[in-house]
């Protein structure tokens, strides 16, 4: 597998940003809809948002470790975007046990 160029991994980084900002409005929405009929719903859509930010987040970093594997760029990415994953985790079971 070649190197993940510079130009690519903006690019990756970018998308899982836009995935990340998703996951953070759906876990608004479901905390908005506790006590609600809603709630469920938005709940499923939260933590389908969450797996799906994290499975990019995730992606990234074997990319960037397969191959030859370019484990500095590896931790780059993890200092800079560990904690908005950790983060998303935390919200999204903070939500569901205040759910219904």
């Amino acid at each position: 597998m070649p190197v993940m160029t510079e130009e690519h991994l903006k690019r990756r980084l970018d998308d899982f940003q836009d995935l990340f900002t998703e996951a953070r409005l759906c876990i608004e929405d479901a905390e908005d809809a506790m006590e609600t009929t809603y709630f469920d719903e938005e709940a499923e859509t939260a933590k389908e948002a969450v797996n799906t930010a994290c499975a990019a987040y995730t992606e990234i970093i074997e990319e960037l470790l397969g191959g030859d594997g370019d484990q500095e760029r590896a931790n780059l990415v993890r200092r800079s975007n560990g904690l908005k994953v950790e983060q998303l985790k935390g919200e999204i079971e903070l939500t569901l046990k205040g759910g219904h």
